[in-house]
């Protein structure tokens, strides 16, 4: 009974646990700002590794499942990692966190690129630069894994449920404004040469990390060590919501693993040609991202499960059009509807989970979810690449089917109603869900 008596005790621990001094919500939306321009790094570095990677690999003479395989074993410790980082975000508290992910991102961007210099340079051979390549990677999935649910819970801890979806599709935006200015000017900056985009990006890290550390205020108390709180992976709230994060992220890992490959092929581009096309049409599913995250998420204002199962459909079909596409113009649009799609999928899906767990779990299930979104990257490798093999379009029918699947999750998940029908309500007595949330 007293077992019982403590774990209550520690749970109001972990629900109570707040700072006491209000925020105007003008300054709450002033640190979001902060926050989302901070972050965007992680979106400016994926976009730019995508469309520049594959040309190198080529000319260094790694094959296309070798340039998957550098990135499956990062996914697996952004996997494991994220739901360890998102629960630790509640002791560590959540800016000390997201610094800890910009530092980590900064220095495997680093070790990453001057492993692929060294291999330009002959220094060193591609046999050996090989698994560094996985190693340094994987540096990326074992620290940078903190910052995103951290800036989550962040943002979730500070608004109504109301306003879950808008604010986090805000936060999102920060991978999408990476995503869109990143293809651009890595496509300018190669002219400088072809890893200088990669040594942008760890300035970009530190420069972010900086911002962070000056300007985002965190006046509230990180929980005591004793206030444990979990969230089990198969808890049936959340299940099905965590199964459409990875579906979710699996089509994304198809289209961004391949696109560069697939418009080399399919346009016969040279190689000194294969990183701006790719970037062009990167850039273009980053615009449309942003699109949906910053305008039709907050002009439209539908409930996080709409938002989700509207996205989906979208990105399917979009799917359907890259498959048969075979110019630049059908490639770029259809890369175009698959960024808006996800751009409204990706905060609907999040904000439905945000919705459905107490507030004292909105660290854990932050780490959760972008536990997901390191899921495609970590199987697909293995079926979107033997798949581009067999048929370069065939990884984009399967995309179009998987995104076809969670639409069908989505409709039938009990708990996505759920958090459309109480999302304007404040049905937690302890839940202090205030508009000024203190910071």
């Amino acid at each position: 009974m007293s077992d019982k008596n403590d774990e209550a005790a520690r749970q109001k621990a972990a629900e109570g646990q707040q700072a006491s001094i209000p925020m105007a919500p003008q300054d709450r939306r002033r640190a979001f700002l902060v926050l989302t321009i901070g972050l965007m790094c992680t979106g400016f570095s994926q976009s730019v590794v995508y469309a520049i990677l594959p040309p190198i690999a080529r000319d260094l003479g790694l094959s296309e499942m070798q340039v998957g395989s550098i990135f499956v074993l990062s996914s697996l410790f952004w996997v494991l990692t994220t739901p360890w980082w998102g629960r630790r975000s509640d002791k560590l508290g959540r800016k000390l966190s997201v610094l800890i992910g910009l530092f980590g991102f900064s220095l495997s961007m680093l070790l990453f690129t001057l492993t692929l210099q060294a291999a330009q340079a002959k220094w060193l051979t591609i046999g050996a630069a090989f698994p560094i390549l996985i190693l340094t990677r994987s540096l990326y999935g074992l620290i940078v894994s903190a910052a995103n649910p951290s800036a989550q819970a962040y943002v979730a801890d500070r608004t109504t449920r109301d306003e879950r979806t808008r604010a986090v599709a805000t936060i999102g935006a920060a991978y999408g404004l990476g995503a869109t200015i990143g293809p651009g000017l890595s496509a300018s900056l190669v002219i400088l040469g072809i890893l200088v985009p990669f040594y942008f990006c760890v300035l970009l890290g530190l420069l972010s990390a900086a911002l962070i550390w000056r300007y985002l205020p965190e006046k509230e108390r990180p929980l005591p060590a004793h206030a444990k709180v979990k969230l089990r992976l198969f808890d049936r709230r959340i299940v099905l919501n965590l199964v459409n994060g990875g579906l979710m992220s699996s089509a994304q890992a198809i289209m961004i693993q391949t696109v560069a490959f697939y418009m080399m092929d399919r346009l016969s581009l040279p190689l000194d040609h294969a990183a701006q096309y790719a970037g062009i049409g990167l850039m273009a599913a980053s615009m449309a991202a942003l699109f949906g995250q910053l305008v039709i998420v907050h002009r439209f204002r539908m409930s996080a499960p709409v938002l989700e199962r509207s996205g989906l459909l979208i990105a399917a079909g979009a799917f359907l059009a890259m498959a048969f596409a075979d110019q630049i113009g059908p490639l770029v649009f259809a890369l175009t509807m698959i960024g808006l799609g996800q751009g409204m999928a990706r905060p609907g899906n999040v904000a439905v989970a945000s919705l459905i767990v107490r507030r004292h779990e909105q660290g854990a299930i932050a780490g959760l979810n972008n536990a997901t979104n390191a899921f495609g990257f970590l199987i697909m490798p293995f079926i979107a690449m033997p798949a581009y093999k067999l048929d370069p379009s065939l990884p984009y029918l399967i995309g179009a089917g998987l995104l076809f699947v969670a639409m069908v999750i989505s409709v039938a998940d009990p708990n996505a109603r759920m958090a459309a029908s109480k999302a304007g309500e404040h049905y937690e007595p302890d839940d202090m869900d205030d508009p000024a949330r203190p910071l």
